[in-house]
């Protein structure tokens, strides 16, 4: 099913995007590896050995994302599937409090680079059948969190932008072959953004994230990386334009 095949994973060089490399790597796909970090990224592909490429690539710079997709064009010629993992959150602030600068940092990489690389991912996946692609959101796209406005709304918009790109891409038409679309919505996630530094430095914070969900830890990465596996499969072959939580019971309901 998966043997042989081109998969772009946008963000993978830390946590949940390294994980979902590995686990593909496994399964003979031939990875193209993108992120801000060249050294980290270079490390993650000498890892995984000669299927897997590391291009480095700042999605919230236009020229860059066009770089990386002339060289996917001209390197692979087309694509199977894509992950598009990249996102950065802010420093926790009530709305009053909100400094246009930071809200567009992530504005840019959550949404507007993620918009960029649908675009041309979907140039290189029409022009094969079977494609698919999946964006990494959150339970913060799902459930409104305060002081989290411009991760709540980043990740809020790039779902409906999920089930927007399914609607226009879900069948064979004159612009190429239907392209499934998904999203996966986790809860928090070890490592990345929760590096133990970062959790360890902050054990309120700590507490609240695990606190939020019903099984009251956070996720292994290989947990989410499986969801996304599956969502790229035959297995989710009549699934498109969903939102899948992955959120340890977050939006299920609140807790005592």
């Amino acid at each position: 099913m998966f043997s042989n095949k081109k998969c772009l994973i946008i963000g993978a060089s830390s946590g949940l995007g390294i994980e979902c490399a590995n686990l593909l790597a496994e399964l003979n796909v031939e990875l193209i590896l993108t992120g801000r970090d060249k050294d980290r990224g270079n490390e993650v592909a000498r890892n995984i050995g000669k299927s897997a490429k590391f291009y480095q690539c700042d999605i919230t710079k236009p020229e860059q994302i066009d770089f990386l997709f002339e060289n996917i064009k001209s390197n692979y010629g087309c694509l199977h599937y894509a992950i598009n993992n990249a996102g950065v959150t802010a420093p926790r602030k009530p709305i009053i409090d909100i400094d246009f600068l930071s809200w567009s940092q992530v504005i840019n990489t959550n949404l507007n680079g993620v918009l960029q690389c649908i675009k041309n991912e979907l140039r290189l996946i029409r022009t094969i059948p079977g494609g698919a692609i999946v964006n990494v959101s959150s339970c913060a796209g799902v459930l409104a969190i305060p002081d989290q406005a411009s991760y709540c709304v980043s990740k809020s918009a790039l779902n409906m932008l999920t089930k927007i790109a399914a609607i226009e891409n879900a069948q064979d038409n004159n612009n190429g072959y239907a392209v499934r679309i998904n999203a996966v919505a986790p809860g928090p996630i070890l490592g990345g953004m929760n590096s133990i530094e970062r959790l360890k430095s902050n054990p309120e914070n700590t507490k609240r994230k695990i606190e939020v969900t019903a099984m009251k830890r956070m996720a292994r990465p290989n947990e989410i990386a499986r969801a996304i596996i599956f969502l790229l499969s035959t297995g989710a072959s009549y699934m498109t334009g969903s939102i899948v939580d992955v959120d340890g019971g977050y939006s299920s309901g609140k807790y005592s």
